[in-house]
């Protein structure tokens, strides 16, 4: 008798050496995927099971809260959500069809849903200006840092021996576990320089100062530092706890934006910012992959083909001006 979906996906994981985060959106997926169907025979999965369970994944549902084994408010999902558990699951069955456990990728035939890329928007001088106004001195330090192309986890994550202030350089380093850090790996593990100029290190500097109580972390208030190394202790501290260790970031973030008069827009977005800025100076496809750390040259393409369309869209209107705007009454 065959095992049961949940007993290959232990198998699965145990081969396949995934990435922390990888491993839990994986659990929440084949979760998801029993609570559809059962848990059955994985020799038994069909097309039919994997087609049902992609139009499940648009029906509104309790959205499952970060960190927690807990369900929050309902909500109504998207096709791009959709298709990235899709994506999550996809592996899985291909693997059960290879190792023989299962005769057929049941996902031959499964169409992703169609969905619309987002427009990034980047941000202006004078909104960057606004918002180091009205911000603290750990917000500003960590927009700065992001403007010199730091993603968020990487900043929550910045210990002072990460720190070159005689070259001013950051190393975007892993951490392991210890009575004063948790373990953190890097995206696509590579380790990198960051570099940064005297007004970043004069926040940087005042920011060490003021640490305490042994605290490597410099950007992290001292509340959510000692609330995470509580939760490592009693072994609940998550790969996304890990990763943006700050609470509910993305609220401050907005709340910002708020206060300093600025139009919601992604924190991830600075990243577009700096990429555009080193565009617009001139530099290279290559140049810029290298800055931004970026293991494919498409991804860093794709924050260039943006720019490039809006140049495009710009130009293009002139052309009405050229030849229409003194026809207009």
């Amino acid at each position: 008798m065959g095992q049961p979906v949940s007993k290959r996906l232990q198998e699965y994981k145990a081969r396949s050496h995934l990435r922390e985060s990888s491993e839990e959106n994986l659990d929440r997926a084949i979760e998801w995927f029993v609570d559809l169907h059962g848990d059955m025979e994985a020799s038994t999965v069909r097309f039919g099971h994997v087609d049902d369970f992609r139009s499940w994944l648009l029906k509104p549902r309790r959205r499952v809260i970060p960190h927690t084994n807990r369900r929050g408010k309902p909500y109504q999902p998207g096709p791009a959500s959709a298709n990235a558990y899709l994506a999550i699951i996809k592996p899985f069955f291909g693997w059960l069809v290879k190792r023989g456990y299962l005769d057929q990728d049941p996902f031959d035939g499964v169409k992703l849903y169609k969905t619309t890329p987002p427009k990034n928007r980047t941000f202006t001088v004078d909104e960057i200006g606004r918002i180091l106004q009205v911000a603290d001195r750990r917000f500003q330090t960590i927009v700065c840092l992001a403007l010199c192309s730091m993603r968020a986890g990487e900043i929550m994550n910045l210990v002072v021996s990460d720190i070159d202030f005689s070259e001013n350089l950051i190393l975007v380093n892993p951490k392991r576990q210890t009575d004063q850090t948790w373990k953190w790996e890097i995206k696509d593990y590579e380790r990198q320089y960051i570099g940064f100029d005297e007004s970043i290190a004069s926040l940087l500097t005042r920011l060490i100062a003021d640490l305490d109580g042994g605290q490597p972390y410099v950007v992290l208030k001292p509340d959510y530092w000692k609330r995470n190394l509580e939760r490592q202790e009693k072994g609940e501290l998550t790969s996304r706890l890990r990763n943006c260790p700050w609470g509910n970031f993305n609220r401050d973030w907005k709340a910002l934006l708020r206060r300093a008069r600025v139009d919601p827009n992604k924190f991830h977005n600075l990243r577009g910012t700096f990429a555009t800025q080193r565009h617009n100076e001139g530099y290279g496809l290559k140049q810029i992959q290298i800055l931004l750390r970026h293991s494919s040259i498409q991804t860093t393409a794709r924050y260039i083909e943006t720019i490039e369309e809006k140049k495009l869209i710009k130009q293009s209107s002139r052309t009405f001006k050229k030849y229409y705007a003194s026809l207009v009454p």
